[in-house]
């Protein structure tokens, strides 16, 4: 009797699997980092307002700063263990999207809004909450985590002689661009000029480093207005200066300061 025969493709030797390249996690650029105040932040906190802000910002170009997570129960789950609707929209990976929102820390500035906080130092995180834990990160990356959340601002150091980092300075950071102060870009003063052209009532205007905020608007009324004639050039200067596309592009906050000429 013949013996049996199988066809070749079932005899055959099984392939050999390719060996799968092995993966290697990248070495941290914070290795060594005991989380020390870097001197350039050092340095740049004693320099005198203004110019601590644009300071404070060459420092962050490259520097490292850490951000607190605080701990956190997972979010977006059903009772039955998926992932809530509202949690998948975030996109192709909703579990770490998910986690990522809920990480996310926001501080309240003086004039009400939310800033991301970040901490030059372990031991200012840990004075600000002994429970956060710090995820290093350059000054760039940062930047760009907060221009994402809250509103669009970064405070570094909270409770640490704080410097608030505007949104036009957040926004240039995370695109590696160029940051000028409002308060010393010679370009706004002819645009706020031109906001306020139709003003017959307003003869002059200049801007300056404000006290509470970024810049101060000051502009020069025509004597002789009575009280309402005075409220309404105000109110409608305002609007003006806020309704003004490439100020609310380059400027983060104003108050406006009337004065009239002698």
């Amino acid at each position: 009797m013949a013996e049996p025969s199988l066809p070749p493709e079932v005899t055959a030797p099984l392939p050999t699997a390719p060996p799968r390249p092995r993966r290697e996690l990248p070495a941290s650029p914070f290795a060594g980092d005991d989380g020390a105040r870097p001197p350039a932040f050092t340095a740049a906190k004693a320099v005198e307002p203004p110019e601590r802000t644009p300071a404070v910002v060459r420092a962050l170009r490259g520097g490292r700063v850490l951000v607190p997570v605080l701990p956190h129960a997972h979010p977006g789950r059903t009772t039955a263990g998926g992932v809530q609707d509202h949690v998948k929209s975030f996109g192709a990976d909703p579990e770490a999207e998910a986690c990522e929102q809920a990480a996310t820390v926001t501080v309240d500035v003086a004039d009400g809004r939310a800033a991301m906080p970040a901490f030059s130092s372990l031991a200012a995180l840990l004075a600000w909450n002994p429970e956060a834990r710090p995820v290093p990160v350059f000054g760039e990356q940062a930047a760009r985590a907060a221009a994402t959340v809250s509103d669009g601002l970064m405070l570094l150091d909270p409770g640490d002689e704080p410097v608030l980092i505007p949104r036009p300075a957040v926004r240039a950071l995370a695109v590696g661009a160029e940051w000028v102060p409002s308060w010393a870009d010679e370009g706004l003063g002819p645009v706020a000029a031109a906001a306020l052209a139709g003003i017959e009532e307003l003869v002059g205007v200049r801007i300056e480093p404000g006290r509470t905020t970024e810049i101060r608007v000051v502009v020069a009324i025509r004597r002789g207005l009575d009280a309402d004639r005075l409220r309404d050039v105000l109110t409608r200067t305002a609007a003006a200066l806020s309704e003004d596309a490439t100020l609310r592009e380059r400027v983060d906050s104003m108050e406006l300061y009337p004065t009239s000429l002698a």
